[in-house]
Order: structure tokens, then C-alpha cells, then sequence
């Protein structure tokens, strides 16, 4: 359970992702679509969309996910580096995440053959990026605590560096196109790139500032 100043900062960001779901169910989506999710095709027009979008969520399970993971791994990162660092940690990855996100779209559309007609890009949503970046920062600090998964719903104890190594690694694994059983995803439309972003800045991070005085 987060507490002290990390109660706040993860209780809040919790709140706002919950708060936009909330709004997903009730509101106009064409509306949410606009500026609460990230199309690399009108991002232009569109900039505040790479801070919103990791604000968003359309799907239950994926904010569940989100949340959950940072509800656990984001209290450790509070307590070490302070609540406004966290929050400039947090911020950071899920905009250079959001952004690698658009590079990549739009180098894969740079050489499309003009006979198939102007590219149709998706449009993401989903805090992963930034969440991604808290993991990877909490592994680094404590690599060898012991963290229980549940497979087929049995306790597997895994060290920490283990763990997010697999956390990583089956976003990586997808970017080349290759499935790791267990661990990556099939999907298409999983911003695979960002989590990588997320995952790489939240180590940068750590290696910049784990010494930092707090703020």
C-alpha cells in the first residue's frame, strides 16, 4: 500500500486514468478519440495528444493492468527519488514513449508504395510507457528481491532482474517479429515500440539519478 507522499502521486495518477476511462463509457468517443488518443497521423495538429494518451484507456483490463503494476511497483520509486522526480520520471516516459511510438509509425510508412494510397495509421492509448519506465526503475534499485507471479495460478517467486527482464524482453521480442511462448503477444495494435521507450528511459533515468538528492 503507497503511503506517505507516494500515496498522493500513484492515488492520483490512478484517479485521472480511472477518471478518463470513466468518460470512455459515458462521453462522446469521437471527441476522446481527437484528444485523448494518439494518432501518429495528426499528431501534428494534435501535440497535446502525446500527454493525454497515456492518460487514456478504452479497454477495462488494460487499465487494470496498468494500474495494478504501478500500484506495486511505483511506491519504491516515490520513496527513493522523491514525489515531483517521479512525477518528471513518469511525464518523461510516457511523452519520449508516445513520440518513439510516431517516429516509428512514421518511418515504417516513409517508403509505402503510393499505389496503395495514404498511410492509415492507428491511434494508441494507455499508460504502459510510463509504467514501463517506473518497473524497469524499481528492478534497478532492488534487482534481487523476490517477485511472486502467478502462472496458471500457482506463486512462482522470480528475482526482480528476472522478472523484468521477460517484462522487457517480450516487447523487444515482438519489435522483431519474433513470439517468446508465455510472454509476448500476437497483437498488431500493442505499441510495442513505447514500451521499449518507456522501459529504456526509466533505466536512463536510474543511471543518471539513483544518487540525486532528493527534491
Amino acid at each position: 500500500m503507497p503511503q506517505g507522499e507516494a500515496a498522493p502521486v500513484i492515488g492520483g495518477i490512478i484517479v485521472a486514468n480511472a477518471g478518463v476511462y470513466g468518460a470512455w463509457q459515458f462521453c462522446d468517443r469521437r471527441w476522446l478519440t481527437a484528444h485523448f488518443s494518439l494518432s501518429p497521423g495528426d499528431v501534428l495538429n494534435k501535440p497535446h495528444t502525446l500527454l493525454t494518451s497515456f492518460f487514456s484507456h478504452r479497454d477495462g483490463w488494460h487499465l487494470l493492468g496498468n494500474m495494478v503494476t504501478l500500484f506495486f511497483f511505483g511506491p519504491e520509486v516515490v520513496y527513493a527519488v522523491g514525489a515531483r522526480a517521479f512525477l518528471g520520471l513518469y511525464l518523461g516516459a510516457g511523452t519520449l514513449s508516445n513520440a518513439c511510438e510516431v517516429a516509428g509509425a512514421w518511418w515504417a510508412h516513409r517508403n509505402r508504395n503510393p499505389y496503395w494510397g495514404p498511410p492509415k495509421y492507428a491511434s494508441y492509448v494507455g499508460a504502459s510507457g510510463a509504467v514501463n519506465a517506473a518497473v524497469v526503475w524499481s528492478v534497478l534499485l532492488n534487482p534481487f528481491r523476490l517477485i511472486f507471479v502467478f502462472a496458471e495460478f500457482l506463486p512462482l517467486p522470480l528475482p526482480a532482474i528476472l522478472y523484468g527482464g521477460a517484462f522487457v524482453a517480450k516487447d523487444v521480442a515482438a519489435l522483431f517479429h519474433v513470439h517468446v511462448p508465455f510472454l509476448s503477444s500476437p497483437s498488431s495494435d500493442v505499441a510495442h515500440g513505447a514500451h521499449v521507450a518507456g522501459a529504456a528511459y526509466g533505466a536512463l533515468h536510474f543511471l543518471l539519478f539513483r544518487r540525486r538528492p532528493r527534491w
